[in-house]
């Protein structure tokens, strides 16, 4: 199985090919995020990961697709990214973009033709704080309290 760590930064995971632009990080390749083709072969990888990177990224949605051309049939992409109303998203600089659970819904996937080739597996919540994740009711409360939520990771298979 070959698997990519995108926007690898601190975290080098063996066995992975880890892909940063920054230099004081240990990574195995070298390349700007915004600088699309990514330099590997179409269906290449089986697992693409990317973490705490996209919401930086000049557009998103060609990222996306540029992942999608470089994993294979079947093959699985994981987009974990800080929550739309989390501290570390609120408080980060130079975040562009914003993802909440309602990033993917049918109509946008259609809009973004992103479901030509993904399929949406769903999303799951990151907590950085685990007592956060005992709250109750928070769809209702995540708009009165901000920083309910840390990070959100999004799941997808390829269909091609």
């Amino acid at each position: 199985m070959k698997k990519l760590n995108l926007g690898c930064g601190e975290e080098y995971k063996k066995g992975w090919i880890n892909l940063d632009y920054r230099d004081n990080i240990k990574k195995d390749i070298k390349h700007n995020l915004n600088k699309i083709p990514y330099p590997f072969k179409d269906n290449e990888f089986d697992l693409v990961y990317i973490k705490n990177a996209i919401s930086f990224l000049d557009n998103p949605i060609r990222v996306i697709k540029e992942i999608a051309r470089l994993t294979k049939n079947g093959g699985k992409i994981v987009i974990s990214t800080p929550h739309a109303l989390s501290y570390s998203y609120i408080s980060g600089l130079g975040h562009k973009h914003h993802f909440t659970e309602n990033t993917f819904r049918d109509y946008t996937m259609k809009e973004y033709e992103l479901e030509k080739t993904l399929k949406f597996k769903g999303y799951k919540f990151i907590y950085n704080n685990k007592w956060k994740k005992f709250i109750p009711f928070k769809n209702y409360l995540k708009i009165f309290l901000s920083g309910i939520y840390d990070d959100i990771e999004f799941e997808f298979e390829v269909v091609k």
